[in-house]
């Protein structure tokens, strides 16, 4: 699974950062995005919005979403465990944010983002911290922005769940034409599927995807072949990996020094 995918799936994450290029994922978690300075370009289930100085973004859990490169930018960065933010919900008639809205109240996240981070003697005290930060920040939240219906985007459930495929079975065939057969659907349907909700196209995400399984291989298998990793990634051929992995990191496949 990807950074985020490993953090929002432990525990909590708050964090205030550049935002850097995220490839398309998800999490059982929901995740804030909330932009202090610059621009950030947000992608969820396909809908594609550039994000500017106030403009925050709500994801929630099971949700295909990627980040551009972005620039001189600022944001708060909130991954917390499903439970952590459902159990409030029926304070809201059972609605969540809107995918896009307005937040500009940063001394706020600042200030939650300190408590968060505070060092607490036990675990009920570290956990009562982080419910009552979300608590606090969906009141905040609600108080200027409506909050909606949960959206049910059964393409969106496809798409996690064959990325989740992926993941597991990296070096079979993942073509569009093996995953629309292994999944039940056509193949006109399942390529115009992915390529709306990832907004690239199938081919060049699994590539991506398989590159950075050969590298992190790489630096944890150091006796591996690096031939044999490329092949249990899914390359059939030396010329195609060397030609992918410099491509994506720009130097040729090497290990950790």
């Amino acid at each position: 699974m990807s950074y985020f995918e490993r953090l929002a799936e432990v525990n909590f994450f708050f964090t205030y950062r550049e935002m850097e290029y995220t490839s398309p994922h998800f999490h059982s978690g929901p995740e804030f995005i909330f932009v202090e300075r610059g621009e950030v370009e947000a992608i969820v289930n396909g809908e594609k919005r550039t994000l500017q100085a106030g403009d925050a973004c709500f994801v929630d859990g099971f949700c295909v979403h990627s980040y551009g490169t972005a620039l001189d930018s600022r944001s708060f960065v909130l991954l917390l465990r499903r439970q952590f933010f459902e159990k409030f919900l029926p304070y809201f008639n059972d609605g969540v944010p809107p995918r896009f809205f307005r937040f500009e109240n940063y001394a706020l996240l600042d200030f939650l983002r300190d408590i968060c981070r505070e060092k607490y003697k036990n675990e009920g005290s570290r956990y009562a911290a982080f419910e009552g930060s979300v608590a606090i920040l969906l009141a905040s939240i609600s108080k200027t922005t409506p909050f909606v219906p949960r959206q049910k985007d059964k393409s969106a459930a496809l798409v996690c769940s064959i990325l989740r495929y992926a993941e597991e079975n990296i070096g079979g065939d993942l073509s569009v034409r093996a995953l629309a057969k292994k999944f039940g659907y056509s193949y006109e349907y399942l390529s115009r599927t992915l390529t709306k909700t990832l907004n690239e196209r199938w081919s060049d995400y699994i590539n991506r995807l398989r590159i950075r399984k050969a590298h992190e291989r790489l630096q944890t298998q150091p006796d591996a072949p690096v031939i044999e990793i490329a092949n249990e990634c899914g390359f059939e051929s030396p010329n195609t990996f060397y030609r992918a992995y410099k491509k994506e990191y720009g130097f040729p496949p090497r290990r950790r020094e």
